[in-house]
């Protein structure tokens, strides 16, 4: 049975530790988040590259202070973390933590990221991860001990290529084929999707399934691991 991982946290508080938190409390064996800097350089949590979706302030999170940014609040009333807070949370949980780089980091940004990995011990849980392949070549070059992952969709991918950027494969369900599977593992890549129709990626035989709804899945899964009795 594929693990499940926090999408984003959770839906309703995504990029939060509230979200985290909460992801965790319902099942998830690992949690998913995105990164952005601010203009001095803090790695913090944020799908996208302004606050105006999901907090009370307006702009691009580059243009913002860590200051800055610690005083917003999310539409339901939570700070928004550093990527340390978030790494430490990890840490504690001794659970997976996929990093999402949403920019390709410059080399300070790239130092900053190693920097809040090692204060908080969290080598051996992160994976960092990118749909921008500069940024996982820049961790790579920086940090080869890392776990780090190709973010990709739309278009087919051979396990060797996509083991040029790590040692898993973060996967849209859309190409995460039986066959597929099978040669991404054949490479030595484990393989995750993100929001997967459950049964499919079952079949296919993915590792873990990023989804929001991490409590359905969970009941899903129970059911889906039972097992007939043998009939004598």
């Amino acid at each position: 049975m594929p693990e499940v991982i926090g999408h984003r946290g959770t839906p309703e508080d995504e990029n939060t530790l509230k979200g985290l938190r909460d992801a965790v409390g319902a099942g998830a064996a690992g949690v998913e988040f995105d990164v952005w800097w601010t203009s001095d350089g803090v790695p913090v949590l944020s799908h996208d590259s302004t606050v105006d979706r999901t907090a009370t302030g307006h702009g691009a999170i580059s243009d913002m202070t860590a200051a800055e940014v610690r005083l917003l609040r999310t539409k339901r009333g939570q700070p928004v973390p550093t990527l340390e807070e978030a790494l430490r949370y990890v840490a504690e949980q001794r659970m997976t933590g996929m990093v999402e780089l949403k920019p390709t980091p410059t080399p300070a940004q790239v130092q900053s990221l190693l920097a809040a990995i090692r204060s908080t011990g969290t080598a051996e849980y992160v994976i960092v991860h990118s749909f921008n392949r500069a940024a996982v070549d820049a961790v790579r070059q920086a940090a080869p001990e890392l776990r780090t992952a190709l973010t990709h969709e739309k278009t087919e991918i051979s396990g060797a290529e996509a083991a040029r950027y790590g040692t898993s494969l973060n996967v849209s369900r859309f190409l995460a084929t039986p066959e597929a599977v099978e040669n991404w593992h054949a490479a030595g890549l484990r393989v995750y999707v993100w929001t997967a129709n459950w049964e499919t990626a079952k079949s296919a035989g993915v590792d873990a399934v990023l989804t929001d709804r991490i409590a359905p899945y969970k009941r899903w899964a129970r059911t889906a691991c039972r097992v007939e009795p043998t009939r004598q």
